[in-house]
């Protein structure tokens, strides 16, 4: 059984020929320029969090623990994936923060997948009852934008790690999503 990775979840809702591309055919890709700045920042942004008050949007003094660039992995599901952040508040509970540089600080589907997946991953890696949000964090903008993360997403989810596998496994190209998605897109030059 193919193990998905929450990144998957991610680019599949993206664009499901990204799964195909990056999967199937194990096209190679270059990474995406932000990618790379993400990369770069990591390190700043863990030291500007050493300075500030509000972490993640959360005060400091509610913060219990911190954890970055934690692998969580569950075999019964079949998921797996490295949390940018893994924040442990006061009363015990544990949120989920991911990352994203991106000129625009909004919420955008396919990044809601992914954080729902580590909330899954969360509650049975750490045996919690449950993770009910997560935070999507913009750096660029210093804004943390809090989501909700109901049991009919995670349930859905359990789904969309299904409808992955049987894509990698059919071997069969999905339909386009959008052509202006493709100009930002690493397979493109795959996808015809």
């Amino acid at each position: 059984m193919y193990t998905v990775r929450c990144s998957d979840l991610a680019q599949y809702y993206y664009c499901p020929r990204k799964i195909y591309f990056l999967k199937t055919m194990d096209v190679p890709v270059q990474p995406k320029p932000k990618m790379k700045l993400g990369k770069e920042e990591e390190e700043k942004e863990r030291k500007r969090f050493l300075e500030r008050k509000k972490v993640f949007g959360f005060d400091r003094e509610k913060i219990e623990n911190v954890e970055f660039k934690t692998y969580l992995e569950s075999e019964e599901i079949g998921l797996c994936g490295i949390v940018d952040t893994l924040v442990t508040l006061e009363d015990g509970e544990k949120v989920p923060i991911d990352v994203k540089y991106t000129d625009s600080a909004s919420v955008k589907k396919h990044w809601k997948k992914q954080i729902t997946s580590y909330s899954l991953l969360i509650e049975g890696e750490y045996e919690v009852e449950e993770v009910s949000r997560g935070v999507i964090y913009f750096p660029e903008q210093n804004e943390p934008i809090s989501v909700d993360i109901t049991q009919e997403d995670k349930e859905f989810l359990l789904k969309d790690i299904e409808r992955i596998r049987d894509l990698i496994e059919s071997e069969r190209v999905p339909r386009k999503v959008s052509e202006k998605k493709c100009s930002y897109c690493e397979v493109k030059r795959y996808c015809v």
